[in-house]
């Protein structure tokens, strides 16, 4: 490390110490100190003030929350320490794990203390870990402690469904000044928590367009924060959101890679002229109006993804369905289906399609489920007409079968003296299947039945294929 190097880091974290030794006492601290904050310090800040809190307002409101900590022996204590409570409450993500019980369908997560010098932090892992490991040139030491399930999972298993992040009261809605407060369904107003607020100012950058002070906020309200021009970020990190609020954001000519938010609120988002570059939503409600905006390499998982988009580009990006978290993204397969399109990507346009006609077919029942799930396993909901091809080759081979094994009733009409065998029983299926009726065979009985209801499939195939292949598009 060169001399100017070292005198820069050390400049830096003197001036990051002086700010925290100005507010580590202030559990009122001003959103633009709070801002200024490295990441470490800023939760080592709400460590002091802000997390017990929350922990508290959960023992109180959460159903069980007290039950599931005595169960695996963990504390408020042991929780704040880790720095990140969402670890705690989260579903497990991992969509296969060779962990996971099948006894008792546990979603088995890991309570770990890692150690790297003399910072130690405890944090679950999807994996057990233990003894040394080097990673990235550092030899980090895991000490194993015991194996846990999720706040969430553990509720979903004992039949417990669970909204935590849930907003029951504001004020100053809409403003800078806007204060939101939090509540589990079913108690008094007396039990509502206020979110820490970050918002209502523009995000902080420096002369280099990067993020200030880069952070992980969960439980914390961004209501009004504007983003405004290219926003990287360095070595001090990036931003990243879990169960926050995040409503009013307003973007103008915003350029800002690598943003991850997840079971959070993200309503009225305002996006003008600008770049949302690998963006990931996860189990997020999103509204607002997006105009003349780009999304490339963006990844919306779950949730409900509704804004309204002119003039938008796509580019790589997608939405996808995640069993653990909840799905109304209907309006959001319809507007990509419809972007797509409009770009010329009629196959990915197709792909909405099915997705959009998949969601309903989710929320049907009885005969309305049983038309639906035809139309989808018959051609995929008319995207994909060839497979009309395969059932027909399969209708008249299993027609054909029914003719051979009974072949004593179909008349043969010439004279030439042949048996009915298998081939010709294939022959008379399909000249029913097209209706061409040669006429050469005859059915009796109830084949005569059974032929005609061929002939009916037949006809219905041939009218499906052709009007499959003529609007191919869907």
């Amino acid at each position: 490390m060169n001399e100017w190097r070292a005198r820069h880091l050390e400049e830096r974290e003197r001036k990051d110490v002086e700010i925290f030794e100005k507010i580590k006492d202030d559990p009122n601290a001003s959103v633009d100190d709070l801002w200024t904050l490295s990441g470490k310090r800023f939760i080592e800040w709400r460590k002091l003030h802000d997390f017990p809190r929350l922990l508290e307002h959960f023992d109180t409101v959460l159903p069980g929350f007290m039950e599931w900590k005595l169960e695996f022996g963990l504390s408020n204590d042991t929780i704040i320490q880790s720095g990140k409570i969402t670890q705690f409450i989260e579903k497990k993500r991992v969509r296969k794990s060779r962990a996971l019980r099948k006894r008792d369908r546990k979603k088995v997560v890991f309570l770990t203390i890692q150690k790297l010098g003399d910072h130690e932090l405890t944090i679950l892992s999807n994996t057990k870990l233990e003894g040394k490991k080097e990673y990235l040139g550092n030899e980090y030491e895991f000490t194993f402690i015991r194996e846990m399930e999720s706040y969430l999972d553990w509720s979903e298993r004992n039949n417990r469904f669970v909204k935590v992040l849930s907003v029951v009261q504001r004020s100053a809605p809409g403003f800078p000044q806007e204060r939101v407060f939090i509540n589990a369904i079913g108690h008094s107003n007396n039990d509502n928590f206020e979110l820490l607020k970050m918002g209502g100012i523009k995000i902080p950058k420096n002369a280099f367009n990067i993020l200030l002070r880069g952070k992980y906020l969960e439980f914390a309200n961004l209501c009004g924060l504007e983003l405004e021009g290219e926003i990287h970020f360095g070595e001090m990190g990036n931003l990243q959101c879990s169960y926050c609020v995040c409503d009013n954001w307003k973007a103008v000519n915003m350029d800002m890679p690598m943003f991850k938010i997840s079971n959070s609120l993200m309503l009225d988002f305002k996006s003008v002229d600008s770049k949302l570059t690998s963006w990931k939503f996860y189990g997020t409600k999103v509204t607002g109006n997006f105009i003349n905006t780009q999304l490339q390499r963006v990844l919306i998982i779950g949730g409900d993804f509704d804004p309204l988009m002119q003039s938008c580009t796509l580019f790589n990006t997608e939405i996808v369905n995640d069993k653990y978290t909840y799905n109304n993204n209907l309006n959001g397969f319809k507007t990509f289906k419809k972007l797509y399109e409009a770009q010329g990507e009629d196959k990915l346009a197709k792909s909405y399609y099915v997705l959009e006609n998949e969601f309903l077919r989710s929320k049907l029942t009885g005969f309305d489920l049983f038309t639906k799930s035809l139309s989808f396993y018959y051609w995929e909901y008319g995207s994909k007409p060839h497979r009309i091809i395969y059932c027909s080759i399969f209708m008249i081979l299993f027609f054909s079968l029914i003719y051979w094994l009974n072949s004593d009733l179909i008349s043969i009409n010439t004279a030439t003296g042949e048996c009915f065998n298998f081939a010709n029983s294939l022959y008379f299926s399909t000249i029913t299947f097209t209706t061409l009726g040669y006429g050469d065979y005859s059915p009796q009985s109830w084949l005569k039945i059974l032929a005609a209801i061929e002939s009916f499939l037949g006809v219905i195939n041939t009218g499906f294929l052709l009007a499959g292949y003529a609007n191919n598009k869907y």
